[in-house]
């Protein structure tokens, strides 16, 4: 094995031990917080293995969150048009890196996990995560990504935790979307 594969596995590993404990925490913030330190990792994981899509995906993701950060702590809602750019970004950039059918199901993955960090509401969060992560799971089966499968099933269960501990009183699932700031 190659020395930068090596690498690369290790950065996945680390990533996804931060951002499990990121589904772990009460606050939205706190978990953006996580998912921004696990882009980073990720896509450094990508730049060592050469992987276009995945080093833009992170991108997007890292200031996807840095927005959401920023508006978190300047008490701004994000707004539908931050919410459209972001949608069309992975779109288009989808579209644009397309080489097989299995290429829209990450898109369709990065649509729902960017909805679900714009909405302000952790248990609609988590849910959607777990639901991303069982979608990971099957599209690593098929390129044999058996890392990112145990990580991913190590996601869920720290998911899951974070839900039981701070989500399961809450009965309904209340969306508080952001006001109409255009």
């Amino acid at each position: 094995m190659e020395a930068s594969y090596i690498v690369s596995q290790i950065l996945v590993i680390i990533a996804y031990i931060i951002c499990g404990f990121g589904f772990l925490q009460k606050k939205r913030i706190h978990i953006l917080i996580y998912s921004s330190i696990f882009n980073v990792l990720m896509l450094f994981q990508y730049l060592i293995l050469n992987a276009s899509m995945g080093v833009i995906a992170n991108s997007i993701n890292i200031i996807r969150n840095i927005i959401f950060i920023y508006n978190i702590k300047k008490s701004k809602s994000n707004s539908k048009f931050i919410l459209f750019i972001f949608i069309c970004s992975t779109i288009i950039l989808t579209a644009f890196f397309y080489k097989t059918p299995l290429d829209i199901f990450p898109c369709c993955i990065a649509l729902l996990g960017t909805f679900s960090y714009w909405i302000s509401n952790t248990k609609f969060l988590r849910i959607a995560n777990i639901f991303c992560s069982i979608c990971y799971i099957i599209y690593a089966f098929p390129i044999k990504s058996y890392i990112t499968i145990i990580a991913e099933t190590y996601l869920i269960i720290t998911t899951l935790i974070g839900y039981i501990r701070y989500e399961k009183k809450n009965k309904y699932l209340k969306l508080d979307c952001p006001k109409n700031n255009i």
